[in-house]
């Protein structure tokens, strides 16, 4: 019986100390801002249509944080992504467009008809398909990822570019 109750209480304080050890782990656990962009410049040539596309890679090592914490990131939280007018020649309105999100294995793409671009103009890039969702995926790749725009503008003769915004809070463990 004595042995019993020496086995109960070795075991009970055995799964103590690993419950407190994961939970001292859990505190030491880093929250840190990174904020990536990509300016996205288009040029709808005369007489072309009004057709276009622009490409930008971001490589999130760059960060000096991320680089710090790269093989110890344990989540990437997306707080905000904005797609903001920053350069225009003359004001236009994107008759059709799919802005995306990739990398080799993953896509997030947003659809945009019959916007209005002008100086200072917001797209919305919210996560009504689960966008951010495949964005955070992205981001847990480490690797250089492609933000691209393609479509077509009611007028031709005419340069844009759109900054990509992709705000995100990263969680790592130093352990």
């Amino acid at each position: 019986m004595k042995k019993l109750n020496r086995f109960l209480i070795a075991f009970v304080i055995t799964l103590l100390v690993f419950a407190g050890c994961e939970k001292a782990k859990e505190a030491l656990d880093v929250t840190f801002d990174a904020t990536f962009h990509a300016d996205l410049n288009v040029e709808v040539p005369a007489g072309d249509r009004g057709s276009f596309y622009a490409s930008e890679t971001i490589d999130p090592t760059t960060d000096p944080n991320i680089e710090k914490y790269l093989n110890k990131i344990k989540s990437w939280n997306i707080q905000e992504i904005t797609g903001e007018i920053i350069e225009i020649s003359k004001n236009v309105t994107l008759v059709t467009a799919d802005l995306s999100v990739y990398s080799a294995s993953k896509n997030a793409t947003w659809h945009f008809e019959n916007e209005a671009l002008f100086l200072g103009k917001t797209l919305t890039l919210d996560n009504a398909n689960g966008q951010w969702d495949t964005i955070a995926l992205i981001l847990d790749e480490k690797t250089v990822f492609t933000i691209d725009i393609s479509g077509s503008t009611d007028q031709d003769n005419v340069t844009f570019t759109i900054r990509v915004t992709i705000k995100t809070k990263v969680t790592a463990n130093p352990l």
